[in-house]
């Protein structure tokens, strides 16, 4: 399924879209009924009940029955409604004790009706059994990431582009909350057409753009832009599964309008120009981009400012960041963004300058300004999520009885030694309910990486703060030090027990006195969370139970365990051993070999393996199809598993105790 995402035309006529015509209206609103104190359209609950359906600053509104009789004809005493309050209705104001039931709808500024954020089309059945089912429950499951949470509209079409409205068949509209069905029993002729659907999202859902791509150029055959290569050439500079891409000549012409004769792109295998399928016998020069899911943008660096134009200019450069801030910036930022340290975007200063690169960061130079002064800039940059997955846990030293709730980092660390990272990257403070600090209504500071968090009592309006909890995210080495997974017992008897009291005794020396975190799923490798199980999250202090009495089915699934340790745990490594090469039937680094060849090199019992080619890309990003590395078994890469035959030339490592 191809899509460029370049959207010349707006369709958005199904009940659930806004209106892409005139004025910009959301959809219908009807939170609340009157069975309570009253009808409260409020705006606060609107946005929790609905995110990213109403816009920011909305700039009219409207209230009506849900029969459709205006408010101010209702007969309710009732004061108009509020763009920045919504409404509200109570019963005791009224006469006969009781409102009307309400809805309420925004008009927003027209950017926000633009439908220009689509998803591509879907198509996941086939009218053969009882009908054509495009649920968005099946359509998440089958195509993960590839929808937004919130959809604000959708559409339904035949797979030859008909409308559902005119296809003759009795279905319902599409629905943004439960998708598209159309039954084969309720067809005149006993059969549906096959259908596809989209959806329409939040802005935001499309805004996690790729850099533009230009990897190859048309001196051969053609112009070669396609997804196994660029994912090669840009390791972790494309998410896992695109929602669209764009393909244009780098002098910026879209590829439909160059006049070569080229497919559109794909999401999953990206673009390609044949030279002779050309006229004049060659491609244009082409460069490609994808859009990805928002989480893939959300990893995000503080921002830094370690110059100013005093000098020749401000120079916010990579090679002097990185070593200014170690380890706080990913090795292959995937994006960046330049401000003035006042907020205004690089774009806007009115500066004569360069956009801020992946690769070499910003400068701005004094002479190049017409006034002969820079202004003063900050720089921060978007890195690949696995970056910012290495997270401590919850912190809740102190609780607000006393002057306040102090999560301060001086005494996190004496009194969670070796838990926190030396360089956090980012923090969080949550109240212990889970409320985000900045939405508490409390007077505070946000978290700082160099001095944790404050909340002071007397600052505040009712004097007492809430009780905040911290964490801390860290460079990806900090998360890197991991035990083998551990699997000590079965949910033969009353449960499954992976109790570290036991795990110590079974395995000695193989984790350490202090995990940092631990993760538990079952031997097939489905997470704990997911199983279906009742059972607490695992604990770096005690590990994991599951008591079989309490499942639903009477029995556990069987779990294993492995825990995440201080780097210090993970120092003691071996050498690099490169035994075999993929010349014959694959590479085995098998650790039976490798023990004969490297006689008392090697630790009696690892605690973990790494793999990796000989050139130093991981074993996960080479493409080839793979096990991962055994602390029992060592690795083994089998070239008849290899989509060309032949498996990449790797090498292995052990950590020891």
């Amino acid at each position: 399924m191809f899509l460029i995402f370049i959207i010349t035309s707006i369709l958005c006529t199904n009940s659930y879209a806004f209106e892409c015509q005139g004025d910009c209206k959301t959809r219908w609103f009807d939170r609340d009924n009157p069975s309570g104190n009253g009808d409260y359209e409020d705006l606060v609950n609107l946005r929790k009940e609905y995110p990213d359906q109403i816009c920011n600053n909305p700039t009219a509104c409207e209230v009506e029955t849900t029969s459709g009789i205006p408010a101010s004809s209702s007969g309710d005493n009732v004061s108009g409604c509020s763009i920045s309050t919504g409404f509200t209705c109570v019963n005791k104001e009224q006469k006969d004790g009781s409102c009307e039931d309400y809805r309420i709808r925004f008009t927003c500024a027209e950017s926000f009706c633009k439908c220009n954020c689509k998803t591509q089309w879907f198509d996941r059945d086939n009218p053969s059994g009882n009908g054509d089912y495009e649920d968005l429950v099946n359509l998440r499951k089958e195509y993960p990431d590839q929808i937004c949470n919130n959809p604000t509209a959708c559409e339904v079409e035949t797979t030859s582009g008909i409308p559902a409205s005119s296809s003759g068949d009795n279905v319902s509209d599409c629905s943004i909350s439960t998708g598209f069905t159309c039954v084969n029993k309720e067809q005149k002729d006993g059969r549906c057409e096959d259908y596809r659907i989209r959806f329409t999202c939040p802005e935001s859902f499309c805004n996690c753009k790729t850099q533009w791509f230009d990897r190859d150029n048309p001196s051969g055959n053609g112009d070669y832009e396609d997804l196994v290569n660029l994912r090669k050439e840009y390791p972790d500079q494309i998410c896992n599964n695109p929602t669209a891409c764009e393909v244009e000549t780098t002098s910026g012409i879209p590829a439909s309008s160059s006049g070569d004769n080229v497919p559109e792109c794909s999401i999953s295998s990206g673009f390609t120009c044949v030279n002779k399928k050309q006229k004049d016998g060659r491609c244009e020069d082409y460069r490609i981009r994808f859009t990805c899911p928002e989480s893939f943008c959300n990893c995000k660096t503080r921002w830094f400012d370690r110059d100013n134009p005093s000098g020749n200019g401000d120079y916010e450069d990579l090679v002097n960041l990185r070593k200014e801030y170690p380890d706080q910036i990913c090795n292959n930022p995937t994006a960046c963004e330049v401000e003035t340290t006042s907020g205004i975007p690089a774009s806007s200063s009115g500066d004569n300058i360069s956009e801020c690169s992946v690769s070499t960061g910003f400068t701005c130079v004094n002479n190049d300004q017409g006034d002969r002064s820079c202004e003063d800039y900050r720089i921060r940059f978007t890195c690949p999520e696995s970056f910012c997955n290495c997270k401590t846990r919850w912190f809740d030293r102190d609780n607000p009885s006393g002057n306040g709730d102090y999560e301060d980092l001086v005494n996190l660390r004496k009194e969670y030694p070796d838990q926190i990272c030396n360089n956090p990257t980012a923090c969080e403070v949550e109240t212990t309910s889970g409320i985000p600090a900045s939405s508490s209504g409390d007077i505070v500071a946000e978290c700082s990486i160099s001095s944790g968090f404050t909340c002071v009592n007397k600052e505040q309006k009712d004097r007492s703060c809430e009780d905040y909890r911290i964490r801390f995210t860290c460079p990806e080495s900090f998360c890197n030090c991991k035990t083998r997974w551990f699997d000590r017992d079965n949910p033969s008897g009353n449960g499954d027990y992976e109790d570290l009291v036991n795990l110590r005794k079974e395995y000695p020396d193989q984790i350490c006195n202090n995990p940092t975190a631990c993760e538990v799923e079952t031997t097939s490798g489905i997470p704990a969370s997911s199983s279906g199980d009742i059972v607490a999250e695992c604990s770096i202090s005690s590990g994991f139970t599951c008591v079989n009495k309490e499942q639903k089915d009477g029995s556990c699934e069987d779990y294993r365990i492995r825990f995440t340790c201080p780097e210090s745990f993970c120092n003691k490594k071996t050498q690099w051993f490169d035994r075999d090469n993929p010349s014959g039937n694959g590479d085995y680094e098998d650790l039976v070999n490798l023990r004969k060849e490297y006689p008392g090199q090697i630790c009696s019992d690892p605690i973990a393996c790494e793999v990796q080619t000989v050139s130093g890309k991981p074993a996960s990003s080479t493409n080839d199809v793979i096990s991962e590395c055994s602390t029992l078994t060592g690795f083994a890469c089998v070239n008849a598993d290899q989509e060309f035959r032949i498996c990449e030339d790797y090498k292995i490592r052990f950590t020891c105790p």
